[in-house]
């Protein structure tokens, strides 16, 4: 059971987004978008959600086009991050979680969603935020409730959802050192238990760590994708941020990256 994107490509007007790009994301692995800005991560990402259309290429999530799933049973096969979230009234944290079990009504009981509710609220280090208004809280304390929204939305499989997807767009870009990788490594125990999650990330090193594999965009193009390490090469990412790199193994399995800063001359 996967989730594929065969050549989709995306076009408004003469601006091209996304130009015939192929990849899949599959249950028990953690895929990373990377790239510069306007790579086409976002607009990738949203399609492989089905929140939007491609204008060619096709999107299937386990063998049917997301349209043909019901919105109920959609939203218990993947749940969505986005970059940033509007809230018009004055929920608390709390409620913010529970709306992630509506989909699921019929399917688990109240007792059920409130294990759940606290458990994501818990996993994301958010739990003594959950009686605050969520206008109340900062933009770190709000993105890691709407990661707790997210993990609760597909916290458990159902019938029409016995493999899932957890999509985030750039979910640590708000968060402080420690939070990025408690949130990092929340994602990685869904995936030990089943979840794919496809994550988009500016951070190279964080894709390093926590990403089994990895898809590199530049200018709406697919420049390489496969496992990480093999990916993240000094050349291909010099190619694709124009910018000089350098790695460092640590000696206990991982790669470190760091800029090497240009030559600057200064004139006074």
């Amino acid at each position: 059971m996967s989730l594929d994107a065969q050549s989709v490509s995306v076009r408004i007007g003469s601006a091209v987004l996304l130009e015939d790009v192929s990849l899949a994301a599959r249950p028990g692995e953690v895929l990373g978008l990377l790239g510069p800005n306007g790579a086409g991560k976002s607009t990738l990402l949203s399609l492989l959600a089905g929140d939007r259309k491609p204008n060619a290429g096709t999107v299937r999530l386990h063998g049917r086009e997301p349209r043909l799933w019901s919105p109920e049973s959609l939203a218990r096969v993947r749940a969505v991050m986005t970059q940033s979230t509007a809230v018009a009234f004055d929920f608390t944290a709390r409620e913010i979680v529970e709306l992630a079990r509506l989909p699921h009504a019929g399917h688990t009981d109240a007792a059920e969603d409130r294990r759940i509710i606290a458990a994501a609220l818990e996993l994301t280090d958010a739990a003594h935020l959950a009686d605050r208004l969520y206008p109340s809280l900062s933009g770190g304390e709000r993105q890691r409730v709407q990661a707790a929204r997210a993990l609760a939305q597909v916290w458990t499989a159902t019938d029409d959802a016995p493999s899932r997807f957890l999509m985030l767009d750039e979910p640590t870009a708000s968060l402080d050192l420690r939070h990025q990788h408690t949130l990092l490594e929340s994602v990685r125990r869904f995936v030990a238990a089943g979840v794919g999650a496809i994550v988009v990330l500016h951070d190279i090193n964080l894709a390093a760590a926590y990403c089994d594999r990895v898809a590199l965009l530049d200018r709406g193009h697919l420049i390489a994708c496969g496992p990480t390490r093999d990916t993240l090469t000094i050349d291909t990412l010099a190619g694709v941020y124009g910018i000089s790199l350098a790695a460092v193994d640590d000696g206990a399995g991982a790669r470190h990256y760091f800029v090497r800063p240009p030559s600057l001359s200064l004139h006074v």
